[in-house]
C-alpha cells in the first residue's frame, strides 16, 4: 500500500503532445529473454521427476524454468531479441517513434519479481537493451502476459510499482495496478488506450496443472468483472478520436481464440476501438466484427506455429508474417493522426550464416500495411 501510494507521486516519460502526427511502435512477446537462465539439465530431467514422483509441491518458476522447449530456444531467442532490438531502433530512428505500446511477457520465461536477481534481470533484460538512439527517451506503456505473473503478486508488484520508479520511461499508471488507461494527445485527436491483464480471464490458469496459477490469478480471475467495468467506464467516458484495448492474450488467432475474453471484445466493438495483442509469437492482422486485431508478437523468438506457418485459416486474417519453415521477427508501427491510423508491419530478414529462414528483400520497408479510418464512438 505504502509502494502504490508512492508510485502516484512520481512523473513518468509520456509521449509528446500537440503532434499532427504521432508515430508509436507495438512491440511484444518475450523481448526479455536475456538474462534468463533455465534450470540445470540434472535437475530437470533427473531430480524433478523424484521429487514430484515423492509428492512434493514443485514451485511453478521452477517448473517453468524446466520447460524443455524454452530451454532448447534460450540460445537463439536471446540473439534473436538483440537482433530485432537493433531493427526496432533502426525503423523507429526513420520513423520518428516517439513511443512504445507493450503487449506482455515482458520477461521469459518465469517473469521478473521484488528481489535482487529480478532487479538485475531488469536491468539486463530491458534497461540496458533498450537505451540508445530512439529508446533513450521513449517511454514504454505496459502491460501483462502470463510469463509476467508466474511468481505472482510479487512479480505483478515489480512490474506495476517498482519498475516505473527504477526507470521513468516504463510507465504502468499511477495506481500500481495491472490494468490502467492512458491517453494520447496529438493536435486536433487523442487516442484513448485501456490495458487489462488478460490472465486473470483464462480458465485454464486456475487448473492446478498450470504454472499460472497462483493466489494472484486467483484472486484476479474471482474479480474479472472489475476490469470489464473498467474498460466499460473509461471508454463510455472519453470522447476520443481512437480506443485501443491493449492486452496479451488473442481473442483472434490462428492458433488459439481465447473466447473467454468476448465480454471486453464486446465492448470494443461497441466503441469502434481497435484491439492490440500479443502472445502468438509472430505478427498478424485479423478483421472481424468490423473490428482490428492487432498481432505483435515477434520480438522475441518467433514460432511459426502461432501463425499456422503462414496459411490463412479464413478471410478475416489478412495478413501472418510467417511460412512453413519460420516465423518472422519484427513489429507493428501506428502513425497516428487525426484523419487515420496508418499501420505498418515491419518484418525482419531472418537471414543467418547457412541460408535464410525468412527473406525480406527490404527490410527497412514495411511489408503489410492498412489504415484504420473509422472513428470511434
Amino acid at each position: 500500500m505504502v509502494l502504490a501510494k508512492y508510485v502516484r507521486t512520481k512523473k513518468s516519460t509520456i509521449a509528446p503532445v500537440g503532434a499532427e502526427v504521432l508515430t508509436v511502435g507495438v512491440i511484444g512477446v518475450d523481448y526479455g529473454w536475456t538474462g534468463w537462465t533455465p534450470s540445470p539439465p540434472h535437475f530437470c530431467l533427473e531430480v524433478l521427476p523424484e521429487l514430484q514422483a515423492a509428492g512434493l509441491v514443485i514451485p511453478n518458476e521452477v517448473l517453468n524454468d524446466c520447460d524443455p522447449g524454452d530451454i532448447m530456444y534460450i540460445t537463439n531467442a536471446t540473439a534473436l531479441q538483440l537482433d530485432t532490438s537493433s531493427y526496432v531502433g533502426q525503423v523507429c530512428a526513420m520513423k520518428n517513434c516517439t513511443a512504445f505500446v507493450s503487449v506482455g511477457d515482458n520477461f521469459y520465461d518465469s517473469g521478473v519479481d521484488f528481489t535482487t536477481g529480478g532487479i538485475q534481470r531488469f536491468q539486463e533484460a530491458w534497461v540496458d537493451m533498450y537505451n540508445e538512439g530512439v529508446f533513450e527517451t521513449a517511454p514504454w506503456y505496459q502491460c501483462l502476459g502470463n510469463h509476467d505473473v508466474v511468481k505472482g503478486q510479487s512479480g505483478v508488484d515489480f512490474q506495476t510499482k517498482v519498475a516505473p520508479i527504477y526507470d521513468p520511461r516504463w510507465n504502468f499508471g499511477t495506481q500500481g495496478l495491472p490494468y490502467w488507461t492512458y491517453d494520447l494527445t496529438g493536435k486536433d485527436w487523442t487516442a484513448t488506450f485501456v490495458v487489462v491483464d488478460s490472465d486473470c480471464f483464462l480458465s485454464s490458469y486456475q487448473k492446478n496443472t498450470s504454472v499460472y496459477v497462483n493466489s494472484y490469478t486467483e484472486a484476479c480471475y474471482a474479480d474479472r468483472q472489475t476490469q470489464i467495468d473498467f474498460l466499460a467506464n473509461t471508454f463510455a467516458e472519453s470522447t476520443a478520436t481512437w480506443k485501443f484495448l491493449q492486452l496479451h492474450h488473442p481473442y483472434v488467432s490462428s492458433a488459439t481464440n481465447e473466447t473467454e475474453l468476448a465480454p471486453l471484445v464486446e465492448i470494443v466493438i461497441q466503441h469502434n476501438g481497435i484491439v492490440l495483442n500479443g502472445h502468438d509469437h509472430c505478427l498478424g492482422h485479423y478483421y472481424s466484427n468490423n473490428t482490428n486485431f492487432i498481432l505483435s508478437g515477434a520480438a522475441g523468438y518467433p514460432q511459426a506455429g502461432d501463425c499456422n506457418y503462414g496459411t490463412p485459416l479464413g478471410p478475416y486474417a489478412k495478413f501472418l508474417a510467417a511460412n512453413p519453415m519460420s516465423a518472422a521477427n519484427g513489429f507493428v508501427t501506428m502513425d497516428i493522426s487525426n484523419q487515420s491510423i496508418n499501420v505498418e508491419y515491419y518484418v525482419r530478414d531472418m537471414s543467418f550464416e547457412n541460408g535464410d529462414l525468412y527473406p525480406v528483400p527490404h527490410d527497412l520497408n514495411p511489408s503489410y500495411s492498412f489504415q484504420i479510418t473509422q472513428h470511434a464512438t
